[in-house]
């Protein structure tokens, strides 16, 4: 004799039928008709050969017969309920390759991380951070998923984040400012914002001498440090515990804002989309973001 063969919509909706008590309250779990409910039962009665649903105005149970179908058919569902956690489980994880510009990392990195992992707990956050010269690059390149990178002086590339002025920092105690030439600790060659310092030097015909370049700005405090040397900085990005100047002290230029912006490829990803969607959130959910907001974001797209 061979064995029935029962359809796992129908295990199913005999399910639902017993668990809700009637096939009205079974169609509206199961987002079905009423007859639709009731056709698929009685295929199944047949299916199986017996009466699997005694019925009353009080509503349906199930049949000696029926009640161990009912048993059989939990399991089987249960089964097929953890095969799917399983599977979902051992699914390699997505990873956003987020680049960075360094002066940007310690505002966004961790907020952005935290709100990731809120939306997609399965995400593995690759962050890489370098000069935005190079963020560029290897965003173009495909090597990267979206780029927080400072803009170049009237470029309108990407969604704009924020607005932030430069400003000249330097260690709690350190009187650097005031030696002449001014001793001053500037990011490498390729930092979009070490052209704006050295603009401003030679326009004020300010005496100075670099005494360190760094890509990185715990390098480039490190040596300021213990070089008593300036640093120019945006404001956002100065270092806990040193001492930000006022504007014309010592003589020395105000430096001109930074603009920074969130960058995706041409084709970006899911991923690559949510995360920027993250970004422009954390920038409007800051208020001292926001009040450098002043055009509404549209995301632009790198040229093929």
């Amino acid at each position: 004799m061979d064995s029935p063969d029962f359809d796992l919509q129908a295990l199913r909706t005999l399910t639902a039928v017993v668990d809700t008590g009637g096939f009205t309250a079974a169609a509206g779990v199961l987002h079905k008709t009423q007859a639709a409910v009731s056709a698929t039962v009685a295929g199944l009665e047949q299916v199986a050969g017996c009466r699997l649903l005694e019925r009353s105005r009080s509503g349906c149970r199930p049949t000696p017969q029926g009640a161990v179908l009912l048993g059989y058919a939990r399991r089987v569902l249960g089964l097929l309920a953890e095969a799917a956690q399983a599977m979902e489980a051992a699914r390699p994880p997505e990873t956003v390759r987020l680049g960075v510009a360094d002066e940007c990392l310690a505002t966004l990195a961790a907020a952005v991380a935290g709100r990731l992992a809120a939306r997609q707990p399965q995400a593995v956050l690759e962050v890489r951070c370098d000069l935005s010269q190079r963020l560029e690059a290897a965003l173009w390149a495909g090597e990267l998923d979206a780029a927080v990178v400072v803009r170049e002086p009237g470029s309108d590339k990407g969604t704009r984040l924020w607005c932030d002025p430069l400003v000249w920092c330097l260690p709690a105690g350190s009187r650097a400012h005031e030696a002449r030439p001014v001793p001053v600790a500037l990011f490498a060659e390729g930092c979009r914002t070490r052209p704006m310092v050295l603009a401003a030097l030679e326009a004020a015909g300010l005496a100075y001498r670099e005494v360190c370049r760094a890509s990185h700005i715990a390098g480039l405090a490190t040596v300021a440090a213990s070089a008593t040397a300036l640093a120019a900085l945006m404001r956002r990005a100065v270092p806990s515990g040193w001492r930000e100047l006022a504007s014309g002290e010592a003589g020395l230029p105000t430096l001109p804002p930074c603009e920074v912006a969130v960058l995706l490829p041409p084709k970006p990803t899911v991923l690559a989309r949510l995360m920027s969607e993250l970004l422009v959130g954390e920038r409007e959910g800051g208020a001292e973001i926001g009040a450098f907001a002043a055009t509404p974001p549209s995301i632009t797209s790198a040229p093929a």
